[in-house]
C-alpha cells in the first residue's frame, strides 16, 4: 500500500523528520535529525542535518558495510511502480555504500553492490553538536522510465552509535518513513513524493 503523494513546497521541496515509528516512544537521548530534499532538473539533491554529540567514525573503505561498526545516513529510493530500488548509505567521513536491490529478490548484498565510484556525488560536514550529509543523485540512474518519472518512494535511514554501559557501542537506528517494524525494506510503507517533471 502505497502513502499518499506530498505535496512539495515552494522553495524547499521536503523536510522529513527522524522518528522511531515502531516504537511506542522514542529510546532514551534520542538524537534527532532533519533531512531537506530538492529536485533540480534530474538531480534529486539530499542534506540529512544529523544531531551527535558523539560522532563514531569507524575506518571503512567504498563499498564496505560501514554500518555494522558506525554512524550512518541512509537513502532508501524507489520510482513508483518499479521493481528496482536503491540504498547509499553515507559515513561521517563521506564513505560510500551504494546498493541496487529488485523487490521480491533475497537482500544479496554482494550481489546489490554498484561499483561505479561515479554514480552520485557525495559530501559531509562536521559542526558543533553533528554532521551533515550531502548526496546530488541523478534520477536517470535510477529508472529506465522516460520521461523520468514526478512519483518516488523515499526513505532516509540512520545508525546512530553510542556508547553502552560495557564501554561497547550499540546502533540506535531512526528513519523518516512511518515505517511499523525496524526494517528499513519495508518498501510498501515508505511515503510516495511528488518531486515533479524536468
Amino acid at each position: 500500500m502505497s502513502t499518499t503523494a506530498n505535496t512539495p513546497k515552494k522553495d524547499i521541496i521536503y523536510e522529513l523528520t527522524y522518528g522511531q515509528h515502531w516504537l511506542p516512544q522514542l529510546e532514551p537521548d534520542f538524537n534527532p535529525g532533519k533531512v531537506i530534499l530538492q529536485r533540480r532538473g534530474d538531480v534529486l539533491e539530499i542534506e540529512a542535518i544529523l544531531t551527535d554529540s558523539d560522532i563514531h567514525d569507524s575506518p571503512a573503505a567504498f563499498n564496505d558495510e560501514a554500518y555494522r561498526h558506525g554512524d550512518v545516513f541512509e537513502l532508501f529510493i524507489k520510482a513508483e511502480g518499479s521493481s528496482t530500488y536503491y540504498e547509499i548509505h553515507v559515513t561521517p567521513s563521506n564513505v560510500l555504500l551504494q546498493l541496487r536491490f529488485t523487490v521480491g529478490e533475497p537482500l544479496d548484498l554482494d550481489k546489490a553492490r554498484i561499483w561505479d565510484s561515479q554514480f552520485l556525488e557525495s559530501g559531509t560536514e562536521h559542526f558543533d553538536g553533528g554532521w551533515k550529509a550531502r548526496l546530488k543523485v541523478p534520477l536517470s540512474k535510477l529508472t529506465s522510465q522516460n520521461p523520468i518519472p514526478a512519483l518516488w518512494k523515499i526513505a532516509c535511514g540512520r545508525y546512530d552509535y553510542i556508547p553502552n554501559e560495557n564501554g561497547r557501542r550499540r546502533s540506535r537506528i531512526s528513519n523518516t518513513a512511518p515505517l511499523t517494524a525496524p526494517n528499513f525494506h519495508r518498501h510498501q510503507e515508505w511515503p510516495v513524493y511528488d518531486l515533479g517533471g524536468q
